[in-house]
């Protein structure tokens, strides 16, 4: 009877060992599944502690491992071009200067002044900010303590030039500058910035992008762009803004400078400055120029003609002109059949030879 006894003692040990085993695996599985939530989920909570709890986490690891000095990671090179190569390949621009700037260099954006942001005071103190020995903070806080609820959000759009170019665009830029949840972009298309033609497949690209500012026809902030700066460069930084903002409840200065050469009527590219406020630059800062090109073809940014290698290796062929417009269309289309007699003019030559002579290409038939 007691060889019975100790029989079931066993079988009933070797039970309870089972079940906390079989409990152990259940609890790790849906601690592994809670964590794995915690990392993909879109929940705007969980998202903005998330974020603020990685972004803590690397605020440390830079104050324990330093800023980085020509040893170390953050290292650049100088170039005898004026630029900077940083030690993981990208280039810097010292300075932006629209009688030289940097020619493109196969990547969507170089940095400038080291990536550091810098902006003019006029953008500090719109936001209601003052300098304290060199730093910025909200007056009456503490040195260098920047409060929220003591900034004042704001949107500035300059003037247009003389030659109706945009200028410049900054602000400090919250969830108060951003439009209501379901409102939808209005209609920019009559909206035509400087250097705009038609049938060049260019884009209309806001200085301040809709999602961060609520602006839709608003002509001082559209200038004419290609869908590789405008789609590729500008939008993934203005995204990263976006979603900061949204998973923080932060402010950042965001200025968009438009650089144009001389007279030209198209910027060769744009300059997007942003430092985040609250959190002294931890969260958003960067200062880098993206560049207005489209790769493989060749673009005047003074009227706004785009030729592709396509179109540049065409042979000549017969074309008709208008001698009043100056615009020209191949024979067929409907817009050549109409020109009166006196304004018609039927040349052979390449496409890129008319061009070259100041002649645009129709819209419609796009030649």
């Amino acid at each position: 009877m007691g060889k019975n006894n100790r029989n079931s003692g066993n079988q009933n040990n070797s039970s309870n060992n089972g079940s906390q085993r079989r409990l152990a695996l259940a609890v790790l599985l849906v601690l592994l599944l809670g964590f794995f939530w915690f990392m993909v989920t879109d929940n705007p909570a969980v998202k903005g502690f998330r974020d603020r709890y990685f972004m803590e986490q690397s605020g440390s690891a830079e104050e324990q491992g330093g800023s980085g000095t020509e040893e170390e990671g953050n290292s650049t090179r100088s170039s005898s071009d004026g630029t900077t190569e940083s030690s993981d390949g990208s280039e810097n621009v010292a300075e932006l200067d629209s009688s030289a700037l940097p020619e493109y260099n196969g990547a969507h954006y170089v940095t400038v002044n080291g990536n550091t942001p810098e902006f003019p005071d006029d953008v500090y103190t719109r936001a209601g900010l003052v300098n304290d020995g060199g730093t910025w903070k909200t007056e009456g806080s503490k040195a260098g303590k920047i409060d929220s609820g003591k900034l004042t959000p704001y949107e500035y759009y300059g003037e247009l030039d003389g030659l109706g170019r945009c200028t410049v665009a900054y602000g400090c830029l919250g969830e108060e500058t951003m439009p209501a949840e379901g409102t939808e972009r209005g209609d920019i298309s009559k909206i035509h910035p400087s250097g705009w033609a038609k049938a060049q497949n260019w884009e209309r690209c806001h200085l301040i992008a809709w999602a961060l500012s609520d602006e839709n026809a608003n002509e001082r902030n559209l200038v004419t762009g290609t869908h590789y700066m405008n789609h590729d460069g500008m939008r993934p930084l203005e995204e990263e803004v976006e979603h900061y903002i949204w998973n923080t409840g932060n402010h950042v200065l965001y200025m968009s400078r438009p650089m144009f050469s001389g007279n030209e009527l198209i910027p060769r590219g744009v300059q997007m400055t942003v430092w985040s406020c609250e959190d002294q630059g931890k969260g958003m800062s960067f200062n880098v120029y993206c560049f207005n090109v489209t790769p493989g073809a060749e673009i005047s940014y003074v009227n706004g003609i785009v030729t592709t290698e396509e179109q540049a290796a065409q042979e000549a062929r017969l074309y008709v002109v208008n001698k009043r417009s100056g615009v020209f269309h191949y024979p067929t289309c409907e817009g050549a059949q109409s020109i009166y007699k006196k304004n018609r003019m039927e040349v052979t030559a390449t496409r890129k030879e008319l061009t070259d002579q100041g002649y645009v290409p129709c819209g419609y038939c796009e030649p």
